[in-house]
């Protein structure tokens, strides 16, 4: 079996030109005046988010290049072994394919909103607009489709969301993460967590990397600027498709 490639492996950062940045702006956007606190955010073409506001006008992403997205790295059984990322805010994802297709079950302007990928994965993005979540559920389907001689099939490997926060709208910051959770707040912050005992939740003083987090190491909080990541492992198996879920939420 062969992976099909969805993105490089080898990633390459560089300087984020005027199309990449327009490529990084908002695609989809979802506003809730009337929530306990003001709650907005969007989401680009390619599935990452470009703005999360609470109070709306504060922004927790960078409003000139927000750095939101995952990456990934996966391994076949049959000794195929590939990588893939969407991090607009760097540059990566951006020209390596189609834009993925893009559909709102319930209507223009509605949640969810899901992005297809292709053969590879599919990406869910929901919001409890009270409790101030943004939810985004990424499932990396099933290699059965590909295999034609009805051998059992599997994929495997690790997949990171990452983001770098500036709280309050300060480009410096209190960072700090548990097992399950990392977060970055000075007044108002926000948190990003992974469904406990699916991966684990942590913070980079260096900002967020393009390189998949498989591994969460325990660091002490810092206060500076950085990057807060959620990391999963996953066994795709003939037939059995595999979800994972990263949540935002705003405090």
């Amino acid at each position: 079996m062969k992976i099909r490639t969805i993105g490089p492996l080898l990633l390459v950062l560089f300087l984020v030109a005027a199309g990449h940045s327009q490529a990084n702006s908002c695609a989809y956007t979802f506003t809730y005046p009337k929530a306990q606190v003001p709650f907005s955010f969007c989401v680009t073409a390619y599935g990452t988010l470009a703005s999360i506001q609470s109070p709306i006008g504060v922004n927790h992403l960078d409003p000139v290049n927000p750095i939101e997205g995952w990456t990934g790295d996966i391994t076949d059984n049959d000794g195929g072994h590939d990588g893939w990322s969407e991090v607009p805010g760097m540059g990566i994802g951006i020209g390596s394919g189609p834009l993925p297709l893009v559909s709102q079950p319930h209507g223009a302007g509605t949640l969810p909103l899901i992005f297809d990928f292709g053969e590879g994965f599919l990406e869910r993005v929901d919001a409890v607009p009270y409790q101030r979540q943004i939810i985004l559920t990424l499932t990396v389907r099933s290699c059965r489709g590909s295999v034609r001689d009805g051998t059992d099939c599997y994929w495997s490997g690790s997949i990171s969301r990452i983001a770098n926060i500036t709280p309050d709208g300060n480009s410096t910051g209190n960072f700090a993460h548990s097992a399950f959770a990392a977060f970055g707040y000075v007044t108002h912050g926000v948190m990003l967590s992974v469904d406990e005992g699916a991966g684990c939740a942590g913070t980079d003083p260096n900002g967020a990397s393009a390189t998949p987090y498989d591994t969460c190491p325990v660091s002490a909080p810092f206060v500076s600027s950085g990057g807060v990541f959620t990391s999963w492992g996953f066994h795709s198996y003939n037939g059995h498709p595999m979800s994972m879920r990263a949540t935002y939420r705003v405090f």
